[in-house]
């Protein structure tokens, strides 16, 4: 799992209309699987999210903003918009495959395999890649990893993983998991709401 604390920003991205939707890109890119093979991340600049821009548009997600992202000659401006595009291109692009198993590193398999609502049996044979992620199971663990991404903002993996069971106030007294139930998608009531509390916590202090 990629340790996400960052400790220096570079220019222009010390600006405060880039920070925060830099930061988020990062987030979501690591969640969804793109920044795999590096164990820690202590350092926002151009370079990080180029990277991003370049692994996305190698699996097809946002090419026209990510090929973009490259030119060395962007006003902030330019690069803010760019951001937005990639950024909404990886909230639409499900990559099952990739977001279950970087889940798999911060969830139990139980846990995991309980939230989008499958068997243990099934979630390991889709994370050996001997059966296909149903589209259902694919839509939830696409909203899970970005779920994940805005609380990995704010905690680490053991935070994470126990932030889905602890009993919350704004889901009347219900925890995350409890709340979603067993039929849910990404777009009910519940699923929402959960949504929107994970996504108040995103900030540029990283935690783990």
């Amino acid at each position: 799992m990629t340790e996400i604390q960052i400790v220096s920003v570079d220019a222009p991205l010390t600006r405060q209309t880039l920070l925060a939707k830099a930061f988020g890109l990062v987030l979501r890119a690591s969640a969804v699987g793109l920044l795999t093979g590096r164990e820690r991340i202590d350092r926002l600049d151009l370079q990080l999210l180029r990277d991003i821009a370049r692994s996305a548009a190698a699996a097809g997600i946002g090419r026209d903003a990510a090929l973009a992202m490259l030119d060395e000659d962007l006003t902030p401006t330019q690069l803010a918009s760019l951001i937005d595009r990639l950024d909404e291109a990886l909230i639409g692009s499900p990559l099952p495959d990739r977001e279950l198993r970087q889940l798999r590193l911060t969830f139990e398999i139980d846990q995991l395999a309980k939230l989008p609502g499958t068997s243990e049996v099934s979630l390991r044979r889709y994370l050996a890649g001997s059966r296909d992620v149903p589209d259902t199971v694919a839509a939830r663990a696409h909203w899970l990893a970005l779920v994940s991404a805005d609380l990995g903002g704010a905690y680490n993996q053991i935070g994470v993983r126990r932030w889905f069971e602890r009993p919350r106030a704004q889901l009347a007294g219900r925890s995350p998991r409890e709340a979603l139930g067993t039929s849910w998608t990404p777009d009910t009531d519940a699923a929402t709401a959960i949504q929107g509390l994970a996504a108040a916590l995103v900030g540029p202090a990283a935690a783990t």
